[in-house]
């Protein structure tokens, strides 16, 4: 239904009837008066009362803005207040403001209490030189050891500050903000899911040229009916969606490894579309044609072209950069520097796990 305020409203029959009552009343008057001297006047009175306006149903305006004594015992008072950015007035009244929303959902939609209703998403850069990860740093480690016990069974020495430190803040990423990035930046971030003033769970992620990637999620059990661990996915991919805004080349999400023999790991081959890697010709294949071949053998070559190789395997092992005494060197020259037995079986087998490209780009640490 449209409401349109500039057509005039129909007139009731009672309004109708009350206009002649008055114009009857009106040509009665005349004559009373005729001759008198308050005859102008009370003509003048009468016909300004007479006038149709008087008799038309009144608007919304008349009703909204009637006028209130000055002794009146309440006052209604109608604010319109900036919401975003959040204004001053906002942020002062905010809290009144949620309360009456919550009762109101309580009352009216029957939410229960523990519904959650205030939530906020924080990307916290993973560096103690940053304020904010700095101050939610007890709250985040104490809540990564209550998920490890709870969950994984660890024991109170097996989760504390150090092993959440060495496990989940350091990391051989560095922070780089390229023009043509998102805006955060690229690096290690941990994405803090806040609930009522409380860390409930926390999403570390890595940011990278190409893609989201999902290192590792805990939460607190206390909020497991929530199914966080959904939850969290699906704000990941909708993050990385928002940063393929910024970064066009940004355009995956990578979950980790996939395990189909791990009850644990299934739940990621949920999430479509997804590709697995194949393991000997390291090609995206659908995780449709991989399930069927997963359920048969726990290792499994997906590409079925038996003629297929990695087109990235390595040619040149000699090209395969090496970091050794603090120099940088292809391991032809390594090669002829190095004592005692051969590494060239393990250098081999590094090399065809990475390929050809990584291999050239990346630093293999020889003592």
């Amino acid at each position: 239904m449209v409401f349109n305020s500039f057509k005039p409203p129909c007139r009731k029959a009672k309004d109708i009837r009350k206009e002649r009552k008055l114009q009857k009343l009106l040509q009665n008057q005349r004559c009373t008066l005729e001759g008198s001297p308050l005859q102008a006047e009370h003509q003048a009175l009468l016909l300004q009362n007479s006038k149709p306006t008087t008799n038309q149903p009144k608007s919304i305006e008349d009703f909204i803005f009637v006028p209130l004594p000055d002794d009146a015992p309440h006052k209604l008072e109608v604010r319109v207040v900036r919401s975003s950015p959040p204004s001053s007035q906002f942020k002062a009244t905010f809290q009144e403001s949620y309360q009456v929303y919550k009762r109101y959902q309580m009352v009216i939609h029957k939410d229960p209490p523990d519904k959650p209703t205030i939530n906020q998403v924080r990307l916290v850069p993973v560096s103690f030189e940053d304020p904010q990860f700095k101050s939610s740093f007890n709250q985040s480690a104490s809540l990564f050891a209550k998920y490890q016990m709870a969950i994984h069974k660890d024991t109170p020495s097996e989760c504390g500050e150090n092993e959440f430190t060495r496990f989940l803040c350091d990391s051989p990423l560095e922070a780089e903000n390229p023009p043509n990035g998102p805006e955060c930046g690229y690096g290690s971030f941990h994405q803090q899911y806040w609930l009522d003033g409380k860390i409930i769970a926390v999403g570390v992620i890595d940011i990278l040229p190409y893609c989201v990637s999902s290192v590792y999620l805990y939460y607190d059990p206390d909020y497991s009916f929530l199914s966080l661990g959904v939850y969290s996915a699906l704000r990941e991919i909708a993050f990385t969606r928002q940063l393929h805004e910024k970064a066009p080349d940004l355009c995956f999400y990578y979950m980790g490894f996939y395990i189909h023999s791990c009850p644990k790991m299934r739940y990621k081959g949920q999430y479509r579309p997804s590709d697995l890697l194949c393991p000997e010709t390291y090609v995206w294949t659908p995780i449709e044609q991989c399930l069927p071949l997963l359920e048969l053998s726990k290792y499994s070559r997906f590409n079925q072209d038996a003629k297929a190789v990695d087109e990235d395997g390595i040619k040149e092992l000699g090209r395969v950069r090496v970091l050794h005494k603090r120099t940088i060197m292809p391991y032809s020259v390594y090669k002829k520097r190095r004592k005692g037995p051969s590494d060239e079986a393990s250098v081999q087998q590094y090399a065809s796990l990475v390929g050809q490209t990584c291999s050239e780009r990346m630093l293999l640490f020889r003592s």
